[in-house]
């Protein structure tokens, strides 16, 4: 995405505190506050197949208790009317 044009524009208000805090990493990071806000937007919207994959397998390691499925559903059920 480096070698495209930014030629979209997008004007946000942020608190006070807020810019501070981005100003202040882009400083320390020797970038500038759109660069981290391309960087966040980057992190939120592209997951990638391995990060998908790599939440499934954690998820999988998951090791909670479970039953039947008719059990399990009953469970739900009863949870769900309360």
């Amino acid at each position: 995405m480096r070698d495209k044009k930014l030629d979209a524009r997008l004007e946000i208000r942020l608190y006070p505190e807020q810019l501070k805090k981005l100003k202040d990493e882009a400083t320390a990071k020797n970038t500038s506050v759109g660069d981290l806000v391309r960087e966040a937007i980057d992190k939120r919207y592209n997951v990638s197949t391995d990060d998908k994959l790599k939440a499934v397998k954690q998820m999988a390691n998951i090791n909670a208790p479970i039953t039947n499925w008719e059990q399990m559903k009953k469970e739900i059920e009863s949870g769900y009317r309360k």
